[in-house]
């Protein structure tokens, strides 16, 4: 049986290849219709995708959380993240596959990228339908062989992404304080390193901030300190593993950076107030 969750390029296609100018628009329909419209959990490593439904609905699954959505919407998916569809049959929509590589600095640490998230456009009509003509002359370009087929595409990505992040967040006019931008760095070190079960200290002196000030960024923030927002994404990984794999909790565990199973499983209960075998099993 198969110990891994799945991690694919595109959805059944084996694994992610590198390859930094990735780009990939298909509709909906085209690879979930003959699956009966199901897509099982699986995830890719090195790939950003942007789902927009037009009409229909989905119950999507991200991670641990579940959702329905009906009629227009965005959905962001960021590299890492476990998520499967169940789709209405006939519905209408398109799938946006950019490899991260091709982001560049601009929009690879960007907030809209990095965390998953659904953009509810309905009764947005003017803003959806703009992105719905980007999106179909991207569909477009990328099905034939023209003059400039490239950089046309790269244009019109970059269009995509402003709409897709002026719709994400609230006040993009305004510029990141530098408070701002040393969360924004903080998560992606604690995605980087953690397994490496870093201190407090090895975050701060990463981000050339005193230990005092970089709890007190991200208890006025998020209400937790450095350490438990570090412990909150080990047991979101635990989980992941938990749900999606048939590994031993044992091999979790040193999948996970711990050096004692044991400690692991009271790591899990402390959180959960369940053990790590319990969990599986009401899940």
């Amino acid at each position: 049986m198969n110990q891994t969750i799945p991690q694919f390029g595109l959805y059944g296609e084996g694994r992610w290849i590198d390859h930094p100018d990735f780009v990939h628009i298909e509709d909906i329909a085209a690879r979930s219709s003959h699956l009966g419209w199901h897509i099982k959990a699986h995830q890719h490593t090195q790939l950003v995708q942007l789902l927009l439904l037009k009409s229909g609905s989905v119950q999507l699954q991200l991670d641990t959380q579940t959702r329905f959505l009906e009629g227009c919407w965005g959905i962001i998916i960021p590299p890492g993240t476990v998520h499967s569809f169940r789709f209405a049959p006939q519905t209408d929509g398109r799938v946006l596959s950019i490899s991260d590589a091709l982001l560049g600095d601009e929009y690879a640490n960007s907030a809209f990228v990095t965390t998953s998230g659904c953009l509810n456009f309905n009764g947005d009509d003017e803003e959806f339908s703009h992105l719905w003509q980007l999106i179909t002359l991207l569909e477009h370009e990328f099905h034939h062989v023209k003059d400039h087929k490239n950089a046309l595409i790269e244009h019109l990505l970059k269009a995509i992404l402003v709409f897709v992040e002026r719709h994400h967040t609230v006040n993009v006019a305004q510029r990141q304080t530098q408070d701002e931008l040393t969360l924004q760095r903080l998560k992606s070190l604690v995605n980087t390193h953690l397994t490496d079960h870093w201190k407090l200290t090895d975050y701060a002196t990463q981000l050339n901030v005193s230990d005092k000030k970089l709890n007190r960024l991200t208890l006025q923030a998020y209400g937790k300190t450095v350490i438990q927002l570090t412990h909150e994404h080990l047991l979101m990984e635990a989980k992941r593993h938990l749900i999606y794999t048939q590994k031993s909790v044992e091999q979790i565990a040193y999948d996970l950076g711990f050096k004692d199973p044991g400690y692991f499983s009271r790591f899990f209960k402390r959180c959960e107030n369940i053990t790590p075998g319990q969990y599986r099993q009401q899940t």
